[in-house]
């Protein structure tokens, strides 16, 4: 069967899950620059953000970090992330049934995907390159059938746990 080319636009759709900022303290989520994952880190009580909302992350989403996309900071989340709490400058978005999500976690480390992200992201260094979401969100992929999405993505992550095992060695 052939892939067909699809917009990030019509395969991703803006997920949010807000929740007032707690008080005392809470677990919240970063993402790693080059595409390298997420990780956790507490915020104690008195050293939350000023915001008045924060949002929930969800399993099973893409998450990217506006500020830093023009450096990679992307990621799917899973279940270890489930819960942990994100400001507005980390959007969360659910997939489309036509992706599966462990098929687009290969597709985002494409070297065309971050520089597009570059490019989505205008303006000088650092804080001053926020991401475009309507801009990240002409981005066009490749599309094969869900079954063929599957096996690539088992294929990737087959070969990911093989590299892991080598490397403690």
């Amino acid at each position: 069967m052939t892939w067909e080319q699809r917009k990030l636009g019509e395969l991703l759709e803006k997920y949010e899950d807000p929740v007032e900022t707690p008080h005392d303290g809470y677990e919240r989520l970063g993402i790693r620059s080059h595409a390298k994952g997420t990780f956790h880190s507490f915020v104690e009580s008195g050293e939350e953000l000023n915001s008045v909302r924060m949002h929930r992350v969800a399993a099973n989403k893409f998450i990217l970090n506006i500020t830093f996309a023009w450096e990679h900071a992307v990621a799917i989340t899973d279940k270890n992330d489930e819960g942990k709490l994100v400001s507005h400058r980390f959007p969360q978005f659910s997939f489309d049934k036509c992706l599966k999500s462990n098929f687009f976690k290969y597709l985002i480390l494409d070297e065309k995907f971050r520089k597009h992200l570059e490019l989505s992201s205008p303006g000088g260094a650092g804080r001053n390159r926020v991401l475009k979401i309507s801009d990240m969100l002409e981005y066009k992929i490749y599309l094969p059938s869900i079954d063929e999405q599957t096996e690539i993505g088992q294929y990737f992550s087959h070969l990911d746990n093989l590299i892991t095992l080598h490397q403690r060695l």
